[in-house]
């Protein structure tokens, strides 16, 4: 009776643990990026590919189909302490340099340091702190929970879910978005 109990009780364990992993994609260079995107009630698909990946300096290729596709770059004060998205209508077929302060895609390393230690961050002017997310708030890609922080403004009209991940904090998710588009992810490939 105890071994069945013992068993029992491994297997509810084991299920349980299962149940609470969360999805991690893997971001590196190559990586491509799916979004669909809301602007001024309009839905659209964009995409967005990490073309290079360094210490000093990350492209990002942008493409919406019907309209054109281009690349950012991000230097190394953008990715140190950038505090800002681009949200600019982007340029076509061009090749832009992001200000210093600015990102587009992922967060900056003071970002992430800020979000570890004070579960909280500043993006746009605004401070978005850390919260549990509801059944509502929780983000799934292909079924899957992903391991996301979810953050809301001070007023909580403007949420974001940013990627678990050091070395890659990507911006999953805005809505609410006061300065540009709302974006939720879709597929990472």
């Amino acid at each position: 009776m105890k071994k069945i109990v013992l068993g029992l009780s491994l297997l509810v364990a084991v299920i349980t643990s299962r149940a609470q992993e969360k999805y991690a994609p893997v971001i590196k260079q190559g990586t491509k990026l799916g979004y669909s995107a809301a602007v001024n009630g309009q839905t659209f698909a964009v995409s967005f590919s990490i073309d290079s990946l360094s210490a000093d300096y990350v492209k990002i290729g942008w493409n919406v189909d019907g309209y054109g596709n281009g690349t950012w770059v991000m230097r190394n004060k953008s990715l140190e302490s950038g505090t800002r998205g681009f949200w600019s209508q982007p340029n076509l077929g061009a090749t832009e340099d992001l200000a210093d302060d600015q990102t587009v895609i992922l967060f900056s390393k003071a970002q992430w340091q800020t979000l570890q230690k004070e579960n909280q961050i500043t993006f746009d002017q605004q401070t978005f702190t850390v919260k549990k997310p509801g059944e509502q708030q929780q983000l799934k890609l292909d079924g899957k929970l992903v391991d996301a922080y979810y953050l809301e403004n001070a007023n909580g009209s403007t949420k974001l879910w940013i990627l678990n991940n050091a070395a890659s904090p990507v911006l999953l998710k805005i809505e609410g978005n006061t300065l540009g588009a709302d974006l939720a992810i879709s597929s990472v490939e």
